[in-house]
């Protein structure tokens, strides 16, 4: 728990940008706990452009170490408390990437969603490292981003609903399975 102090720590400062860019859109997908609380600006999730949209979720709700992130149902996250993440930028500078640190209704673990280099999105203990650290890219002509993982320099990519996230090369045109938007 020390480690996430000294990371929240390093990142507790003002984030104005990080606010803006990230700002939640028209009615929250994730519990009151995590949408209502002192957190209400960091914490929801993301959801994609896709159709079905899906929501970032972990795996039945377990916090444990390589647990998978996988795509679910976007209508099912108000009530999902696995819907939950804390987004914040690295030491408060959005271009170091993001850090997503999974939240079940508002409490803050110390597992953050990362591409450990194989191209499938798990929970590991968070570190600050690259490997768990997302930068966010305007898709244009919309309020959707992609995330791209700073160390492996791939892009966050939905499936079929239930299937775990991975991270894929960057296309010429971005599909809407990898558009993502606060919500």
């Amino acid at each position: 728990m020390s480690r996430i102090r000294v990371i929240l720590a390093a990142v507790a400062v003002p984030v104005t940008v990080a606010a803006l860019m990230l700002s939640a859109q028209g009615a929250q997908a994730s519990t009151p706990g995590c949408t209502g609380g002192a957190l209400s600006l960091y914490c929801a999730t993301q959801i994609n452009n896709g159709s079905p949209q899906l929501v970032i979720l972990s795996n039945f709700q377990s916090a444990a170490s390589d647990n998978p992130i996988i795509g679910w149902y976007s209508s099912a996250a108000p009530s999902d408390p696995a819907t939950d993440w804390f987004q914040l930028a690295f030491q408060g500078t959005p271009s170091l990437g993001v850090m997503f640190f999974f939240a079940p209704n508002g409490v803050i673990t110390n597992m953050c969603m990362s591409d450990p280099g194989d191209g499938l999105v798990r929970l590991r203990v968070c570190n600050g490292s690259n490997w768990q650290r997302w930068i966010a890219t305007a898709v244009p002509g919309g309020s959707f981003f992609t995330w791209t993982n700073r160390a492996t320099g791939r892009i966050l990519t939905s499936g079929a609903p239930g299937a775990q996230l991975t991270t894929t090369a960057r296309p010429t045109v971005i599909p809407v399975r990898q558009q993502w938007q606060f919500h």
